[in-house]
């Protein structure tokens, strides 16, 4: 028994050394100038495009998707949009990103995004599937919206307006009254700055 694993083990080596040897011996040979070098073409890319696209501006994303959609007017103090894209070309989506200015002290969020996505379909588009200690819907302006985080503190809004559903996920937790006033100043605009 053992002698035959030897034996094998011999094999596989000399083969195993064979097949590098053979194919070093084809890296030292000088190339023939009298033969013409032919490049191979490579192998084309195979596989799921990405359904993410992104954007410059709103308006762009917005024209991309055929889309007029409705955006947050107010924002906690310091949060300018970082990027714009689309997914599938049925989600716009928006980053807010907080960015200190001159006084720190007045929010202390820096380096948390609120994310914020607008669809012309029906149906929870957040992308968040956590599970949250308090689920509660309230009317904001006559809109049902459902609050998802803590009893007083909001890590997700969702709700459907005018054909629109919309979802608003902060890294960092607001108020449930910060929370409603940027969904009551969701509205549609003609333009959108960047």
């Amino acid at each position: 028994m053992i002698k035959k694993f030897v034996l094998m083990a011999v094999a596989c080596a000399c083969v195993g050394s064979y097949g590098v040897a053979s194919a070093q011996s084809t890296l030292d040979v000088p190339p023939d100038p009298a033969k013409p070098v032919v490049a191979e073409q490579a192998a084309p890319m195979v596989g799921m495009p990405s359904p993410i696209r992104e954007f410059n501006t709103v308006d762009e994303a917005a024209k991309y998707m055929n889309i007029t959609p409705q955006l947050p007017k107010v924002l906690p103090v310091g949060y300018n949009i970082k990027s714009v894209s689309t997914i599938n070309k049925d989600i716009l989506q928006v980053v807010y990103d907080y960015q200190a200015g001159e006084d720190a002290t007045r929010n202390q969020a820096a380096g948390k995004r609120i994310v914020y996505r607008v669809a012309n379909t029906k149906g929870d588009i957040s992308g968040d599937y956590n599970t949250y200690k308090v689920t509660a819907t309230e009317k904001v302006n006559g809109t049902k919206v459902t609050f998802k985080g803590g009893n007083y503190m909001v890590y997700l809004a969702t709700w459907v307006k005018d054909g629109q559903s919309h979802a608003l996920a902060f890294e960092r937790p607001v108020n449930r009254n910060m929370a409603k006033a940027i969904v009551a100043n969701t509205v549609a605009q003609k333009t959108h700055m960047q």
